[in-house]
């Protein structure tokens, strides 16, 4: 099988918006729309707000799954752990990359402005015809 890499991964999510799949604090999943994501560090980070539901769930329950499905007729899924850090050069690259981010927080240093990445990554990247790539931690 062959091997797909987190910028080939990364390349795949700004292609449109992605699903997050959470278990949210009352037992039941959860599934929301993102579309700010970065490679920093060779990890796969995401914003969010600490106000939001999102916030929470993955703070109680940390297991998450990514799905998007291309144009192109692809579809990749992304498995892993959600871990909340407080890294300002990954806000302020995610400040960077996303204007719509600037327009939520004041700058990295805004106390709403939280951050993950997914640990453990499992990552499969399908056609319809069957062939897939693979990313594994």
């Amino acid at each position: 099988m062959d091997m797909l890499t987190l910028d080939e991964i990364s390349k795949i999510l700004d292609s449109g918006t992605f699903y997050l799949a959470t278990k949210g604090t009352c037992g039941n999943p959860r599934v929301r729309p993102m579309q700010s994501h970065i490679v920093c560090n060779n990890k796969l980070y995401f914003g969010t707000s600490c106000d939001k539901n999102l916030y929470k769930h993955i703070s109680q329950f940390p297991g998450v799954e990514i799905c998007i499905s291309t144009s192109d007729i692809m579809l990749l899924r992304i498995r892993g752990e959600a871990r909340i850090v407080n890294h300002t050069d990954v806000k302020e690259a995610l400040l960077a990359k996303y204007p719509r981010v600037q327009k939520i927080f004041q700058n990295a240093l805004d106390t709403k402005f939280a951050v993950f990445y997914i640990e453990n990554i499992s990552a499969k990247l399908q056609d319809y015809n069957g062939n897939t790539l693979t990313y594994k931690e």
